[in-house]
């Protein structure tokens, strides 16, 4: 992947990109309700999720996202993108074969000096964090920052995992305080991740 996908995505997620918030559904991508609630805090406000599947490289996958944000138009580096109708809270999950790279540190390494190196965005100092990451399937990385774009504080989680034929990124996009109230939540959604 160059540079400019990462910019691409970024900036695509950040700048709220979508004409009229229309949205539309691919042969690869469905979206299912799902039973799923989840309970926010202790006025039991709850967020409700959905089932996403779409495909990365011919091999099928599916999510449970926010219930609220809209499935976008598939891109051609981007398979899968949802994200708040008003707001800079989303998702994207992309990836490549496990056959196009020199294994899962190359991958790991390569895709970490993309993120760092848009400029665009500027992380924040002292901001940037790097862990091991377990999901439901998949083991990985994650590679989390705050960055500031437009005055904007933005959180940025990239989860790095290797399923059995890809790499993948699952990109998670929002204002610190989104990440800071839904983190069990967020576990959710990455233990829901899964090919098929």
């Amino acid at each position: 992947m160059k540079k400019w996908v990462v910019l691409v995505m970024m900036a695509g997620i950040l700048a709220g990109c979508s004409s009229g918030g229309t949205e539309e559904t691919t042969k690869s991508e469905s979206t299912a309700e799902s039973t799923a609630v989840m309970e926010v805090s202790s006025s039991e406000k709850k967020i409700e999720l959905k089932e996403a599947a779409f495909q990365i490289e011919g091999t099928p996958y599916k999510i449970k996202i926010l219930d609220k944000w809209a499935i976008q138009p598939e891109e051609e580096t981007i398979p899968f993108s949802a994200r708040e109708e008003l707001g800079v809270q989303g998702i994207m999950v992309y990836g490549m074969k496990k056959t196009d790279v020199d294994g899962f540190e190359t991958f790991k390494n390569g895709m970490k000096e993309q993120i760092v190196s848009t400029e665009d965005f500027q992380i924040e100092e002292g901001s940037a964090a790097e862990a091991d990451y377990q999901t439901a399937h998949y083991s990985g990385s994650e590679y989390s920052f705050i960055g500031i774009t437009e005055g904007i504080k933005i959180e940025v989680q990239y989860y790095l995992l290797e399923t059995d034929t890809d790499y993948i990124v699952v990109n998670l996009i929002g204002v610190p305080s989104f990440f800071e109230k839904n983190a069990e939540l967020i576990t959710e959604m990455m233990n829901s991740f899964v090919a098929g």
